[in-house]
C-alpha cells in the first residue's frame, strides 16, 4: 500500500488520565548525571488528538476518518 500523506497525532492525556509522573536520569554529553527530570507516564488507551492546525492535506485525511469523527462535539 502507498503512503498518501502524513498526519500529526498527539496523545490525549486529559481523557486518558495520564497523571503518573516518573523521574528519568538526565544525560550530559552521553553520560548519566545525578539530575532527574519529571516525565509523564502515558496510559495505553489509544486516545489521540488529530492536530488539524498542521494539516496541509485535509481532504485525504477526511476521506479516511469514520463518519462518527466528522461530527462536531456538542
Amino acid at each position: 500500500k502507498a503512503i498518501i500523506c502524513g498526519v500529526n497525532l498527539q496523545h490525549n492525556c486529559a481523557d486518558s488520565k495520564c497523571i503518573q509522573i516518573i523521574h528519568h536520569t538526565t544525560r550530559q554529553e552521553r553520560v548519566l548525571t545525578t539530575r532527574t527530570k519529571p516525565v509523564i507516564r502515558h496510559e495505553l488507551t489509544g486516545k489521540y488528538l488529530l492536530n488539524t492546525y498542521s494539516i496541509h492535506n485535509y481532504a485525504f485525511i477526511r476521506t479516511a476518518l469514520p463518519s462518527s469523527l466528522l461530527e462536531p462535539p456538542l
